[in-house]
């Protein structure tokens, strides 16, 4: 599935080839699963969906119709409570996660993960310092009771950065007739004997006070030292407490709310990735020299993160028929502490609460967007603008800054219109946003500051058609360009990387990052079998990596290994999802998950590194609807196989004669040996004076295998977790 370019061959000829090349693969693919799916549409009765997607004819501000997406709701999203929201996306196909150590998780989407990524909580762009892999997304995600995934390109309505996709995190609608309800989780992980409590409680006014709303949510987290098959994980203990509060008015024709959300958490940073040397680092034991008892405590190094959001929104019909008006203000606060493992120097002598890196970043958000009037029955659409400035403050005792102060402006104006035509859904939408950015950087051998000032601007498009052949049948296609400017870190790093365990080295000559994103996706759904089966390439031009280095940075803290933030002229980004479902009998039903990915740099013929290695996810579940007093009872089983990475970098040449920089090349690009995890589950509801309480129970790492994961950042020194079992319940009450 990859594509060289012939030598004289321009770059948008071989896009142009890779779409065409791409769908007649789909199609070719999609023939004989659609057969098989209308011999069987009819022989089972139909089944109790887990959730339901209804498109309506008006365009919603926060959806591109014609995008291919998932979404996790109801029971699947249930069964993920308790953990990281990265953990938890890993259940929708295509989407994979790069974690550091057991507690860091991030996002990837068809391969691409960070500043690529986009998060939108409640609605607003979250804004983090997430330009780290070890940066996990500051959000609770208990507080939202649908997350859907868009995969591809979707900078039409989001913006620059939306490269790779769009996560978003959606609570429910507030209540609206008069009373009160709730729900309470409650969660049990045996690995690292982990609590969770999660509570959640709603109201709706009545009388004169009629369209009044409001939620009060909070959760308590702690976990002690995880485990892997046969060894404890020292100093990977973590505590989090996060609440958010909701207030909302609505009338017929006019609104408004306010939202805020604090997020809190300290976390451990395993002490086995702290060496002494280059030798220690390319001969880290298989076991880790200091063995690790289970404890709650938590030491250095560690990194703490706050993150507050405040939200105010509304919306109003406006007169005559002219459509609807929605603005939103966000104030967001992020403030991050790092501790390296020996306390820092300080003319207080207060070592032990001073952090080595100490980074605030403030963000002010503001979106307006109007939905214009249905324009002859068949064309809906909006406008709109947006505008976010941030400004980051580092603290901290390090000597040499890992990235500069800065402030930066950005601002952009959109438009996306949908037309319905019969069995086809037509959209398109143009995009322009211009950034401007200024660091404040002090050379540290010449204490010279220095503030140089890069702006970008650039113009995206979007062009995507749905056809529905029949009840059971559709088909999908989307093209999406996006962009995205070089981060501060990329351009401008120079210094440890406490939480990753790595110096970081940016160049400050890097160019913004384009990307060209084809997608094609088909669906079937029936009693029997529902599929979907989506293929997809993207383009880059610039694309920006951490390349490892040679060598090693020794200081005083330690030894570290070294990446510099590089560019690739021309990389390419092709794969297949391919996830269904089938009722082999009436109770009996296997789900299978498909996710493959092929990344390269097309310039030097060469795979990239820190790609997905290819995923097949398999569960056979036994599900009865009523068994007693008990309802919904399934137990299941569930194979996950992780083939090894094999397309990686060239290596040197294995052998004796090798040279440190070489012995520590091959250590950070080497992949480690795939990995089969066997899984089991069992739940069902319980009814309990008037409210149906929902059980569950999980095994994952069933057998307890020992293995490393090519995508935890960690790998170099500890295997993955072992057996780890789970016990969810959630218990929901009504006024």
């Amino acid at each position: 599935m990859i594509i060289y370019p012939p030598e004289g061959i321009s770059f948008r000829r071989v896009l142009f080839f890779v779409m065409i090349k791409n769908s007649c693969l789909f199609f070719l693919l999609l023939a004989p699963a659609f057969s098989y799916a209308q011999s069987t549409r009819d022989t089972l009765r139909p089944r109790q969906l887990d959730s339901v997607t209804v498109s309506g004819k008006m365009i919603h501000k926060d959806q591109i119709s014609t995008a291919v997406k998932s979404t996790l709701s109801g029971q699947a999203l249930d069964e993920t409570r308790g953990a990281s929201l990265g953990e938890s996306l890993k259940g929708i196909t295509g989407v994979n996660s790069i974690q550091t150590g057991p507690s860091i998780s991030k996002p990837i989407i068809h391969g691409v993960y960070s500043n690529r990524i986009l998060l939108l909580n409640n609605g607003v762009r979250q804004e983090g310092q997430n330009w780290g892999n070890d940066h996990a997304p500051e959000i609770d995600p208990f507080i939202a009771t649908k997350i859907t995934v868009i995969k591809g390109a979707a900078s039409i309505r989001y913006g620059s950065d939306a490269i790779g996709g769009v996560v978003l995190l959606d609570p429910k609608d507030l209540r609206k007739d008069p009373g009160m309800d709730g729900e309470l989780n409650l969660v049990g992980i045996s690995n690292g004997r982990v609590g969770v409590v999660s509570g959640m409680v709603e109201g709706a006014a009545a009388h004169k006070w009629e369209g009044l709303s409001w939620r009060l949510q909070g959760t308590l987290k702690e976990a002690g030292n995880a485990q892997t098959a046969s060894y404890y994980l020292g100093n990977t203990a973590f505590r989090e407490n996060d609440y958010s509060a909701t207030l909302q008015y609505e009338h017929p024709t006019y609104g408004g709310s306010l939202y805020y959300s604090r997020f809190n958490t300290k976390i451990g940073i395993a002490d086995a990735s702290e060496v002494g040397s280059g030798s220690d680092f390319i001969h880290t034991p298989p076991v880790p020299a200091v063995p690790a008892d289970f404890t709650y405590a938590i030491g250095r190094p560690y990194q703490t993160v706050n993150h507050q959001l405040l939200k105010a929104s509304g919306f109003i019909d406006l007169p005559h028929n002219a459509g609807k008006l929605e603005g939103t203000y966000a104030f967001q606060r992020d403030v991050r502490t790092e501790f390296d493992a020996d306390p820092s120097y300080n003319r207080n002598g207060n070592t032990n609460n001073t952090p080595d890196l100490d980074f605030q970043l403030n963000t002010s958000t503001v979106d307006l967007v109007w939905e214009h009037p249905e324009i002859k029955k068949k064309i809906n659409g909006s406008i709109g603008v947006d505008f976010i400035t941030h400004g980051n403050l580092e603290q901290g005792t390090t000597y040499v800054q890992l990235i500069p102060n800065f402030v930066d402006y950005s601002g952009g104006v959109y438009g996306i219109e949908k037309m319905q035509l019969g069995n086809w859904t037509l959209e398109g939408g143009l995009r322009y946003d211009y950034r401007w950015l200024q660091v404040y950087k002090l050379n540290p051998t010449t204490l010279v500051k220095n503030s140089p000032v890069q702006d970008w601007q650039n113009l995206t498009v979007n062009a995507g058609a749905t056809y529905r052949f029949n009840e059971h049948f559709s088909g999908t296609f989307n093209f999406g360009s996006a962009w995205r400017p070089p981060s501060v870190l990329e351009l401008w790093a120079d210094g440890i990387h406490q939480s990753a365990a790595s110096w970081q080295f940016g160049d400050s000559t890097l160019k913004l990052e384009k990307a060209y994103n084809f997608s094609t996706a088909v669906k079937y759904s029936s009693a029997a079998f529902t599929a979907e089966l989506g293929v997809y390439a993207n383009a880059f031009q610039n694309y920006i990596y951490a390349r490892p280095d040679t060598f090693v940075v020794i200081t005083a803290q330690g030894t570290f290994p070294a990446f510099t933030y590089t560019p690739i002229k021309h990389a390419l980004f092709e794969g297949i999802d391919l996830n269904f479902t089938w009722r082999i009998r009436e109770h009996l039903s296997l789900t299978s998950k498909t996710s493959i990915v092929r990344a390269r740099d097309l310039d030097l013929h060469q795979w990239l590194i820190n790609i997905p290695a290819d995923r097949y996810d398999n569960t056979l579940r036994y599900q009865w609807t009523k068994i007693g007093r008990l309802k919904n009872f399934f137990i299941g089983a569930n194979n996950l196989l992780v083939s090894k990475q094999t397309r990686v970098i060239p290596l040197p040449p294995a052998g004796p004669g090798l040279s440190q920089p070489q012995q520590i090349f091959s250590k950070l690009i080497i992949p480690p040996a795939g990995y089969m995890l066997w899984g089991a589950e069992a739940g069902c509801t319980v009814p309990v004076a008037r409210q149906d309480i929902r059980i569950s129970l999980s095994v994952t790492n069933l057998t307890n295998t020992a293995y490393r994961d090519y995508l935890n950042l960690f790998r170099y020194y500890v295997n993955d977790l072992g057996r780890n079992v789970t016990l969810r319940l959630v218990i929901p009450f009504n006024g």
